[in-house]
């Protein structure tokens, strides 16, 4: 999503990311049409305007319209480019559960519409710090621009360049300008200074190419009548946009940039021109109130004053020196050289995107992985998993089974998948329990990363290339936490499925509705929570962790989670990593597994997991308390608390297909998970006080 349809540096910024990395399957919305919409559409991205005006009440009415094609589409995440477009972009999104990246270039109405923009977007990715600044955000991501994909021209090429555009051919110093042209550009400024006495001893001129803005039309007459009443129009040249012009700036003694506010516009974010120039061995003035244009002349030109024409006619004066030309243009050089290139910026700004919808990695290979599978009297169960992880493993990968004590045919198959395929590895485990058996497979793991799951769970196609491609992305990453499906078909099971477990689809889609039911019932998947199932994890993040805790027969997971983020070890969340689970059909069994999940979890006094079993166990004791206790209007809210904690289910659920007498059940699973649960914790939080006052004995 992007607002303005002429070619200005945030349309740039998306275009050179649209047209870099393969990753993406785009399609742009335009909220106004003009050249940008060509040039997408040149390079083959699919595009759709949709005109929309430029005041409040215009900008919600699109974002009304916007939510409505949203929950009709496939997007997986919403990129909003520029403030506009989050205005109207970033509330539909939210509105309909797409995730929402706003990418913010500048400072355009950060009083009014940075906070409230920043806290609703799922995540906020901004060209430099002080950009990101008034979003009050600490999490923004910073993603500076690369350095131009091409190198710049010399200088007599340069020259001839521009001569083929239109510029008369001149023997004296020339400054350039290269943007929009609106007032706030600071360009009046630099044609003040043409008629200033204390710049260079010698005649210059000024030179401006850009695009006339829809929002100021007589700009261009009124920069051509500056000049005739300072008596310099024949030291102003006004030149049409030119194609690549970036690329011949060596042509130029000097490139200005002069932005400065002007009410909810102005101040360069991190103007391409700039970086441009640095490239070109250009000498930069940027004038104060730009703080990256700031940095970057200081070092490669000078800072001068807002709005100032004699400080600008004095840097130029300055910066005609040819000792001190050639040294701003070793240092601009330098400057340049410390940015990204533009696929390695394609891929960062890429990993944003592909994190916030779930997929992380996605279009990415990722290194040779270490598949392990612990298995403990699974007699009949070892083919269901092993056959769907061996097609998906590649030629360097190694699949080990660890066979940690059985006592029935367990040993036997794997021996003989063993024998069919020289990646199957078999290792005897400890016989102690999950934790040490995993620990000792991470410890034989040949390769730096290791993905887990266990016998019960059918893998998707998709689960280990979804596992394996987070580790090729450019910011280091410890843990991939991936998701599941539980099986069904009787009306426990489906039960079960609907009232007891997180959703992948919704997990896609985080409406409002759904983030509320998934904060009241606890069942959502997170980056931030981890289930055995579906895992992968670094060895390295393993060791620093400490491993699993081998005191844990349950809750390991979960815990072995938190240890790998305390240690500083980052965590994402891949959607596509996906396995079914063989969930138990009985309700003495449902109860008995839940128990001891709570017990093991109060075991390992986590403060997340016990507070959760804590609040939702008393919820069952406080509310038939207050029921009797109070009046009527008490009863009523304490009977519409209860419904509508048990009734969330079914509005999730609706959409699936689940057996005959499945829903009469779901308030018996409910109650049963949720009671269960916090009785295993209580009996867990005992256990530990008792440990804790045995060893103090």
């Amino acid at each position: 999503m992007s607002a303005s349809a002429t070619l200005g540096g945030s349309e740039r910024w998306l275009l050179d990311l649209l047209t870099t990395t393969d990753r993406l399957a785009p399609e742009v919305w335009l909220l106004d049409d003009g050249p940008f919409r060509a040039a997408l559409e040149h390079a083959g991205v699919p595009v759709r305007v949709l005109p929309t005006g430029s005041s409040g009440r215009a900008v919600a009415a699109r974002g009304l319209g916007l939510a409505r094609r949203l929950r009709a589409s496939g997007a997986e995440v919403v990129l909003a480019n520029g403030v506009k477009a989050a205005a109207a972009a970033v509330p539909a999104a939210r509105l309909v559960g797409v995730p929402v990246v706003w990418a913010k270039h500048d400072y355009s109405f950060d009083r009014r519409l940075a906070r409230p923009l920043g806290r609703l977007a799922d995540r906020v990715l901004a060209l430099s710090a002080a950009v990101a600044e008034a979003t009050g955000r600490d999490d923004v991501e910073l993603v500076a621009p690369p350095r131009p994909a091409h190198e710049p021209t010399g200088r007599d090429a340069a020259r001839a360049f521009w001569r083929e555009h239109g510029l008369p051919a001149a023997d004296v110093p020339t400054v350039a300008l290269l943007g929009r042209l609106v007032g706030y550009k600071g360009i009046d400024t630099a044609v003040r200074a043409l008629a200033e006495a204390g710049g260079p001893d010698v005649p210059w001129r000024v030179v401006v190419v850009g695009p006339d803005d829809p929002t100021e039309p007589e700009e261009r007459a009124r920069l051509a009548a500056l000049a005739a009443e300072a008596g310099v129009a024949d030291r102003l040249v006004l030149l049409d946009p030119v194609p690549d012009a970036g690329r011949h700036l060596a042509a130029f003694d000097a490139v200005a940039v002069l932005t400065r506010r002007s009410g909810d516009f102005g101040r360069e974010g991190y103007s391409l021109v700039a970086l441009e120039a640095l490239a070109a061995g250009t000498p930069l003035i940027g004038s104060e109130g730009n703080p990256e244009v700031e940095r970057m002349a200081r070092e490669a030109g000078r800072v001068v004053p807002t709005d100032d024409p004699a400080a600008v006619a004095r840097a130029v004066g300055e910066l005609l020196d040819p000792r001190v030309a050639a040294a701003c243009g070793t240092a601009g050089r330098r400057v340049v050289a410390g940015h990204h290139d533009t696929a390695s910026w394609a891929d960062r700004v890429v990993a944003v995107l592909a994190r916030e919808a779930g997929r992380p990695g996605a279009g990415l290979a990722g290194p040779p992985m270490t598949v392990l599978t612990c298995l403990r009297n699974e007699e009949g169960h070892v083919d269901a998993v092993v056959s769907r992880v061996l097609p998906q493993l590649g030629p360097d990968d190694e699949y080990l089974l660890l066979d940690d004590g059985s006592t029935d045919g367990t040993p036997e198959e794997i021996a003989a998948w063993a024998a069919r395929d020289h990646r199957v590895r078999r290792l005897s485990g400890p016989a102690i329990n999950l934790s040490a058996a995993r620990n000792h497979g991470f410890a034989q793991a040949r390769h730096a990363h290791v993905a887990c799951t266990d016998a019960g769970c059918e893998p998707a196609p998709t689960w280990l290339a979804a596992l394996r491609a987070p580790f090729a992305e450019p910011d280091p990453v410890d843990l991939v936490v991936g998701v599941y499906d539980v099986d069904a078909g009787d009306p426990v099971r489906d039960a079960a499925r609907v009232a007891l477990f997180p959703s992948v689809a919704e997990a896609r889609r985080r409406s409002p509705a759904v983030l509320l039911a998934q904060k009241l019932t606890g069942r959502a998947f997170s980056a931030d929570r981890l289930d055995g199932r579906s895992m992968a994890c670094t060895v390295a993040a393993w060791r620093s962790a400490g491993g699993f805790d081998v005191a844990l027969r349950s809750s390991e997971d979960a815990v072995f989670g938190e240890a790998v983020r305390r240690v500083g070890g980052t965590s994402v969340l891949a959607l596509d990593a996906e396995v079914v689970w063989e969930q138990t059909g009985r309700l003495r069994d449902m109860a008995r597994m839940y128990a001891t999940y709570g017990e093991w979890g109060g075991r390992a006094g986590s403060p997340a997991l016990v507070g959760r079993d804590a609040v939702r166990g008393g919820a069952y004791l406080v509310g038939p308390a207050l029921a009797l206790a109070g009046g009527p209007r008490t009863r009523a809210l304490v009977a519409l608390a209860a419904a509508s904690y048990v009734g969330l289910p079914a509005v999730r659920g609706r959409h699936l297909d689940v057996t005959p007498g499945a829903w009469p059940l779901v308030p018996v699973v409910v109650a049963l998970k949720d009671v269960s649960k916090a009785v295993g914790c209580a009996r867990g939080v005992l256990a530990r006080l008792r440990e804790r006052q045995a060893d103090r004995g």
